[in-house]
């Protein structure tokens, strides 16, 4: 994609074990700039930004959804902000750990050249998309981050109309700002209650988001919602093995089928070692090493870990929306 490596996975510090790492990450004294929302936590905690102008930390667990919601918003809206004022702030479009083929079977339609800017992040959303007929579609990316899967499907697809939300404003200034493309808006909203009508979107995409949202079942349900019948979900998350069955259950429940359920993980942990440690760079200074590594998921850290052992699963869905179960 057009330049620097993909960024910064917007997963970070994320899920249990890792926060109990992070609840023991020293608190630095205050500095002056604002951070804009807590980082990637598990489903039922909370994170509560500390200091000024830094990506860092603390975990609270009794915090209620909408604190949740509000200290995420804080920590990508910090995010965006540091790769707004780096050098390579401008083409800083993705936040997803990305994916390296390994021999196992590939599913995308698309076939990138061996030199591409950000490729591995771009290959993750054409692995999503697979053979998926965009074409003449209305999109839904939810938790679109600074563009990357909509900059993606503008390039190689065709659809009629994307739209991208997500909690962050800065990440939506950004986007409004960089991605002008005739049928495409940005806005600010949340997952779990979409401000659009029923019936709305032909295929709604979600790359590693998920994993923040306080109460993940009511996004599943707002997917389907917005979605026509015959719709495509197309969804892809990291996080603890039992949590993405419990996960995969909610969707069945919800009322959709699952037309693909494949395990990614170590594509995504080959795509790590490839880039990872090179995106801390474009961070600036001051933040603590051991999140920012977290966060992009660097090998050695809690995140990476966790993936490489296999008791987080990074998993890609395709799923077809069908007609309303009693009791969905």
């Amino acid at each position: 994609m057009a330049d620097v490596s993909r960024r910064f996975q917007e997963l970070s510090p994320e899920r249990r074990q890792l926060f109990e790492q992070l609840r023991r990450a020293k608190a630095v004294s205050e500095a002056t700039t604002r951070l804009e929302q807590a980082a990637p936590a598990d489903f039922h905690h909370t994170v509560t930004p500390q200091h000024v102008g830094r990506l860092e930390l603390a975990i609270n667990p009794s915090r209620s959804s909408e604190d949740v919601k509000h200290n995420f918003r804080r920590f990508y809206n910090e995010v965006s902000k540091q790769l707004d004022s780096s050098l390579v702030g401008q083409f800083s479009y993705f936040l997803n750990y990305g994916y390296l083929p390994d021999g196992s079977p590939e599913y995308a339609a698309v076939k990138l050249p061996e030199k591409y800017i950000n490729k591995n992040s771009v290959k993750l959303v054409l692995e999503l998309i697979g053979d998926c007929d965009l074409k003449g579609h209305r999109i839904l990316d939810v938790g679109c981050g600074r563009g990357g899967t909509i900059y993606t499907i503008q390039q190689f697809f065709r659809p009629a109309t994307m739209m991208g939300i997500d909690l962050s404003a800065n990440a939506i200034q950004f986007c409004n700002r960089v991605h002008r493309y005739p049928g495409v808006g940005f806005r600010e909203g949340d997952a779990e209650r979409l401000p659009f009508a029923d019936s709305s979107f032909d295929v709604v995409t979600n790359v590693e988001s998920s994993h923040t949202y306080p109460n993940i079942r009511s996004f599943f349900i707002e997917a389907y919602r917005v979605l026509t019948t015959g719709g495509f979900f197309l969804y892809t998350d990291v996080m603890p093995r039992e949590k993405s069955t419990e996960c995969l259950g909610m969707l069945r429940h919800v009322g959709f089928t699952v037309e693909k359920d494949r395990d990614i993980t170590k594509n995504v942990v080959l795509s790590c070692n490839e880039i990872a440690a090179s995106r801390a760079q474009v961070f600036q200074s001051g933040n603590d090493d051991q999140l920012v590594n977290n966060f992009l998921a660097a090998p050695g850290s809690q995140v990476y870990e966790e993936m490489r052992s296999g008791a987080w699963i990074y998993r890609i869905c395709r799923l077809r929306k069908e007609p309303s179960k009693p009791g969905a």
